[in-house]
């Protein structure tokens, strides 16, 4: 996991340009209103470069951001003080996640838990978001549907423009639920082109594992949407919101 986004960290944001981060705060507090939930500390899993973390500190939460990579938080932290406010960012290891305080939200975003390879690992985290929840609060993350990822064997996609290539080379390991993304970038610096290769891999988890794992983890599942909705999800959405709080003994 630590060597994916070393080079990607460089142009993410401008691939990124086009996503409206503050719809999905919006989309946050909009599950909160749903769920009848308030709050003001936000704990922000696979943050990045901090576009998902600094719109919650704008606003005035106490927002904290986790990643695992160096270069990705190095732009948020970047960002974070061009905009004048004060997010705490923080490399970390999900798995291991440690913060000194009980969280209102914990976020996690663009399928960042699909990076977690084995079942193991997942129950790890959830077990983690179980002791830094607030007993009110809510764990929102998003994951990327099986469907989906089993369309993508195959598929090569290429982003050609002056100052960078991007390709991107798909496949799907149905045996193990596991979609690969090579990636191969040749980025322009300076008078050269610096070419770099990462690998990305995601698996896929069905809604039952989901709600048994967070069961587990002392979480209960609140509900399952079509990302950015409040609808329920089916068999055609590509992208799953899950929300969960804890358990109620």
């Amino acid at each position: 996991m630590t060597d994916q986004y070393k080079k990607l960290a460089l142009v993410y944001d401008y691939l990124m340009e086009h996503v409206d981060y503050e719809a999905w705060l919006q989309y946050v507090e909009e599950i909160m209103t749903n769920f009848h939930r308030s709050g003001q500390k936000i704990i922000d899993l696979a943050c990045g470069t901090g576009n998902t973390t600094i719109p919650f500190a704008k606003r005035g939460y106490q927002a904290v951001g986790i990643d695992i990579s160096g270069e990705m938080l190095a732009k948020a932290r970047e960002k974070a003080a061009q905009e004048g406010i004060e997010v705490l960012f923080s490399q970390q290891d999900m798995r291991q996640l440690k913060v000194g305080f009980q969280a209102d939200i914990i976020t996690c975003y663009q399928d960042g838990l699909n990076y977690l390879l084995s079942s193991d690992d997942l129950k790890t985290v959830f077990a983690r978001v179980g002791e830094h929840l607030a007993p009110n609060g809510l764990f929102i993350f998003d994951l990327n549907a099986v469907e989906k990822l089993q369309r993508s064997t195959g598929e090569t996609t290429v982003l050609d423009e002056e100052r960078m290539t991007l390709i991107w080379e798909n496949n799907y390991d149905q045996d193990q639920d596991i979609w690969e993304i090579q990636l191969t970038g040749f980025i322009k610096q300076g008078e050269h082109y610096e070419k770099f290769k990462e690998v990305h891999r995601e698996k896929a988890y069905q809604t039952a594992e989901i709600a048994k794992y967070l069961k587990e983890a002392g979480l209960k599942l609140l509900g399952v949407y079509h990302a950015f909705t409040l609808e329920q999800a089916g068999q055609q959405t590509r992208r799953l919101c899950y929300v969960a709080e804890h358990a109620k003994e």
